[in-house]
């Protein structure tokens, strides 16, 4: 896994501020300058701190966001290195704002900056949550989406309304004024994971909050490309299983179980290729060649154990990815964890069969191997740094 840290510019922190402003950015160089003069306009004499929160952008939009922060010094700046998200980045600008409200825009031209203070006026006048929303009356998009976009857009709406706890239209506005106190209570259950920050919030917020939707026209971005990716649309699949079901089954466990189904496919394939390069027979058995057997098996059992520790590294614990030396010192924990569960699930399989469960100890001694190595791997391979 990669190193990772914060890089702040903290000058203004000790300044109090009514209002803290977070934009999440990657790629916004040639947006922020364009940006940022009509916020402060649209702001006028409202107090101000304006953070800007960057994964490191290519371009270098955080470089950007200092030069200008050195005519402002309500501007300040965080720098990820090795970190990246919307909501990350969203919770992570809130969490070093220092005012008692929070308004989260974004830097690419497309969300109107003259609506900040109704959503101000609308946390005043007792909201805790004011969302920017494009689907109540007055609200729209400028254009037309083109119509996989538009599919996409209406689909993630109608789930996301499912699952939360107020009525709203627009759950999935990136848009958005929040109370300090109602993000403190939520915070606990957050989850950074994807790019919807507030519909998490929509999730997890006491169901008497009081929500508010603004109207607002959703404008065309003026620079640059949309962050709307494959990956960032799987992340959001994965977000809304662990929204319905992540409690009682972790999306890491159902993908290490697909990783093990297949890799029992592996194991077999390369248990009949060993077995056919020794002894000329697809199924070698003991009887055959006790030696040839036993090459077979343990080549097909590393196999697989190899494959299981690639994909797992590759994707179901993409997030604590190992590299390099991590990478082969995981790879050893991997194969002990394994073994161990191996013996585990032995144990229990021969001590079921013995109290005469026939071949309900075999899925039971799967399953506490299964278990076994989950979490393990979970705990000491994969573990979150």
């Amino acid at each position: 896994m990669q190193r990772s840290w914060t890089e702040a510019d903290d000058s203004s922190a000790t300044l109090l501020r009514v209002l803290s402003l977070i934009l999440p950015t990657f790629n916004e160089a040639q947006n922020l300058p364009e940006l940022l003069p009509k916020v402060q306009q649209a702001l006028g004499s409202v107090p101000y701190e304006i953070i800007i929160v960057d994964d490191d952008s290519p371009d270098r939009t955080w470089e950007v966001a200092r030069e200008m922060g050195k005519a402002d010094p309500g501007i300040r700046v965080i720098r990820r290195v090795g970190r990246w998200g919307l909501s990350s980045a969203v919770i992570e600008g809130f969490l070093t704002a220092t005012g008692d409200m929070f308004v989260v825009m974004d830097a690419d031209g497309q969300h109107d900056p003259s609506i900040v203070t109704k959503l101000m006026q609308a946390l005043e006048e007792g909201a805790g949550i004011a969302i920017g929303s494009r689907y109540v009356e007055g609200g729209g998009v400028v254009g037309e989406w083109d119509e996989r976009r538009a599919m996409l857009s209406r689909i993630a709406t109608r789930l996301a309304i499912r699952l939360c706890r107020v009525k709203v239209k627009d759950p999935m506005s990136g848009f958005f004024a929040i109370r300090r106190d109602v993000f403190e209570d939520a915070l606990p259950r957050l989850n950074p994971k994807g790019f919807k920050i507030l519909l998490d919030l929509l999730i997890h917020i006491r169901p008497h909050t009081r929500v508010w939707e603004i109207p607002f026209t959703f404008g065309v971005r003026a620079h640059g490309e949309s962050k709307l990716s494959r990956r960032v649309q799987i992340e959001f699949i994965e977000y809304l299983y662990e929204a319905v079901l992540g409690r009682f089954l972790p999306l890491t466990f159902v993908q290490y179980c697909i990783v093990g189904a297949m890799g029992v496919a592996v194991h077999l394939a390369a248990y009949a290729l060993m077995g056919w390069m020794l002894t000329g027979d697809l199924t070698p058995t003991p009887a055959q060649d006790s030696r040839a057997f036993l090459l077979a098996m343990l080549g097909g059992i590393e196999a697989a154990i190899v494959f299981n520790f690639i994909l797992n590294n590759a994707w179901t614990f993409a997030r604590a990815r190992l590299r390099g030396w991590r990478a082969i010192l995981g790879f050893l924990r991997f194969n002990a964890a394994c073994a161990f569960g191996a013996l585990a699930s032995y144990s229990v399989t021969l001590f079921l069969f013995a109290l005469g469960f026939g071949f309900v100890s075999v899925f039971v001694g799967a399953l506490v191997g299964v278990i076994w190595n989950y979490t393990m791997n979970r705990v000491f391979t994969w573990r979150d740094r």
